[in-house]
């Protein structure tokens, strides 16, 4: 074995040490470790299910297609006494994929010839007020359908209505369409005992629904799910500019689906087809969580294995960090994406390799946590102004640990070895630089 190798284990046991001491103060939460939790004995069970624990309370409802737009206009006076509306459609909510005029289209034509549509979900998020959790495209369409906002365009059984806003449908037609009615599933507020249930059950019910055939990704659903402060600032973060270069997302996305005949106007830049795909899927999003989440790696012994879940938890506990907790976590990702760029660009999260420039978050999680540790952010201005010597650095390092690196690896100890890797590259390079 190379010497360099024998000092490794001491070297991550202090890495690890290391990080768990620059955890801030509100950070310091536990998380329920479901993976060594005993399971339960039959008389738990039963008494469990006896007392009606997960159980979900839920109701049914049936909405007239031609009342939607009055039903999602309708505001209530809140507690504060400020209007506010019964049935919420928070943007936060929206997914990033719009339909596009045909798919409203044919979900107009899919009323007009009776076929079934999904039912929505809605959540009671206090007594007969609403959150539309899934189907919001489908109630929005309704609502923009009866307020004239679009025409009916490439119909396939009805296609003589092509062209046509609802206003100017014949007269059986439109008393026709008025008698369809939508379903609605409502969650009711009497599920949960506690605010922290009240997301779980959400949850599961949210990924158990057919959300209008289209799978969502687990960042779409933890966004409707989860909202809260913490949330917004992911969402509002994920927009940085030099962030979206790294990664080829569009610099000025066009969420809304474009027609097939319609002119494209959009701002050429460095956006790739998988950075749009994950710009869709709010991958960006879970990104920027994953950098808050992933300070805390140290205590999740499943490692990137279970990642999906630990942002989950992560995302319930870090919704209710102050604001000033907050304030920092803002100010910690502007200044790691602002010294990665200045340094590396937009090859910031490849493993610096011409053949090889898509980014990947095997390479972005320990990146990111080592420009943000306390050891290296001093260096900051001095590594920009020497950035050649980090980018050699690192470049020599991933070769040495190509299969470290590859992607494959995403246990616990594989990802406490590419934060010691990348720890001691900077370390290194700053010794240098300290030289020159």
């Amino acid at each position: 074995m190379p010497k360099g190798h024998q000092k490794r284990p001491a070297a991550s046991a202090k890495t690890q040490q290391a990080a768990a001491s620059h955890l801030l103060e509100f950070e310091k939460v536990s998380f329920d470790d479901e993976v060594n939790r005993p399971k339960a004995t039959d008389e738990e069970l039963n008494s469990r299910y006896a007392k009606g624990e997960i159980r979900i309370v839920t109701e049914q409802a049936r909405y007239p297609l031609a009342g939607i737009l009055a039903m999602l206009q309708e505001t209530i006076e809140s507690e504060e006494g400020k209007k506010e509306l019964r049935y919420k459609l928070d943007p936060e909510y929206q997914r990033r994929h719009r339909w596009s005029v045909e798919r409203k289209s044919r979900l107009i034509e899919s009323f007009l010839i009776n076929v079934p549509v999904p039912p929505v979900f809605l959540y009671e998020r206090d007594f007969a007020r609403f959150e539309v959790m899934d189907g919001r495209q489908r109630l929005t369409t309704l609502s923009d359908f009866y307020a004239d906002k679009f025409e009916l365009t490439k119909l396939q059984y009805w296609s003589d209505l092509d062209g046509r806003k609802y206003s100017q449908l014949p007269s059986k037609v439109r008393e026709g369409i008025d008698r369809r009615y939508i379903s609605s599933i409502i969650l009711l507020k009497e599920t949960a005992a506690s605010e922290e249930q009240a997301a779980m059950l959400k949850k599961m019910v949210f990924e158990r629904l057919n959300s209008g055939g289209v799978k969502l990704a687990k960042q779409e659903t933890r966004n409707a799910v989860y909202n809260g402060p913490l949330n917004r600032l992911c969402l509002e973060l994920s927009e940085n500019e030099k962030f979206r270069r790294m990664w080829g997302i569009p610099l000025d996305p066009k969420p809304e689906e474009k027609d097939a005949d319609e002119e494209a106007d959009e701002i050429i830049d460095e956006s790739t087809t998988a950075g749009s795909h994950m710009f869709e899927k709010m991958g960006d999003v879970e990104l920027v969580l994953r950098f808050f989440a992933y300070r805390k790696i140290g205590e999740f012994k499943a490692g990137l294995n279970k990642i999906s879940e630990f942002l989950d938890q992560f995302i319930l506990a870090g919704n209710k960090f102050p604001e000033d907790g907050l304030a920092t976590y803002r100010r910690m990702f502007e200044a790691a994406v602002d010294f990665l760029w200045d340094v590396l660009e937009d090859e910031a999260f490849t493993v610096l390799d011409p053949s090889k420039r898509r980014p990947t978050k095997i390479v972005y999680d320990p990146l990111m946590f080592a420009a943000n540790s306390p050891n290296v952010v001093p260096h900051h201005a001095k590594l920009v102004t020497k950035k050649a010597v980090l980018r050699e650095e690192l470049k020599a390092m991933y070769a040495r640990n190509h299969a470290l690196f590859s992607g494959r690896r995403t246990n616990f100890k594989d990802s406490q070895d590419r934060n010691r890797c990348v720890s001691e590259t900077f370390a290194a390079a700053i010794a240098k630089t300290k030289k020159l």
